[in-house]
């Protein structure tokens, strides 16, 4: 492809996405969501969505985020609790249907060339606590889940397909059995998990620890956990679930 044809290329996702953000501002369900892509890609792009925590707006959850997405080549969907769906501020105290989150990653991956087999999910704090309590439900449509300082154990069966996890955990956040009781869960459930604990983290270290260096680690991870959309995750998730 020529650089003229990659520059036209990039525009038309970018004008695709800015549409998309501009068509969700525009309405109650997607107040302050966010939609960041890539300033240059030469393929689909991998989409990372994000899940704030309590009493925080997408936009804030996003910015630990964007650096590393930028310099991967990453699109970031950051979504805001539904309010028109009665939600205020927390995704696990409102605790809706997944159904609302992934009609909405359908909407964006639509609109602009999204790789089906990359799009990933990360919840921070109250986030992840939602993201666990419904981790089943993220295996059909995404390849493997980050819980950033939070989560809690589904009181659902196994996913039907491979849910490989990363936990970036601080052992001082006084709900720190709950997020071991979720990593219990996804490996009592055979799936691959990656354990990176913040030694004497609390919660605003748990924080302060998805730095732009670790950023980049985790997607890097991920990156790593691509899947068919059509079938089973890559050989390297298989091998890492069979342990």
């Amino acid at each position: 492809m020529t650089s003229r044809r990659k520059i036209a290329t990039t525009r038309s996702v970018r004008r695709a996405l800015v549409l998309v953000a501009a068509t969700m501002a525009a309405t109650p369900a997607y107040a302050d969501t966010t939609v960041d892509v890539p300033a240059k890609h030469e393929d689909k792009l991998p989409l990372l969505v994000v899940l704030h925590g309590d009493r925080e707006r997408a936009d804030a959850a996003a910015r630990r985020w964007r650096a590393a997405a930028r310099e991967r080549g990453w699109a970031v969907l950051s979504l805001q609790c539904p309010r028109d769906q009665g939600c205020k501020d927390s995704w696990w105290q409102w605790n809706g249907d997944p159904g609302w989150l992934v009609d909405r990653v359908a909407a964006v991956a639509k609109a602009a060339p999204i790789d089906p087999g990359r799009i990933y999910l990360a919840g921070w704090s109250g986030g992840a606590t939602y993201l666990g309590m419904h981790a089943p439900s993220w295996s059909t449509v995404f390849a493997a889940v980050v819980f950033h300082g939070g989560g809690h154990r589904p009181s659902a069966d196994c996913p039907e397909r491979p849910l490989p996890a990363y936990f970036l955990a601080g052992d001082r956040n006084p709900f720190h059995d709950r997020v071991k009781d979720l990593r219990a869960w996804f490996e009592d459930c055979r799936q691959e998990v990656a354990w990176d604990l913040v030694r004497g983290g609390d919660h605003d270290r748990e924080d302060r620890a998805l730095d732009r260096r670790k950023a980049l680690a985790i997607l890097d991870w991920l990156a790593g956990r691509a899947r068919d959309p059509g079938g089973s995750n890559d050989s390297a998730t298989a091998a890492g679930a069979a342990k």
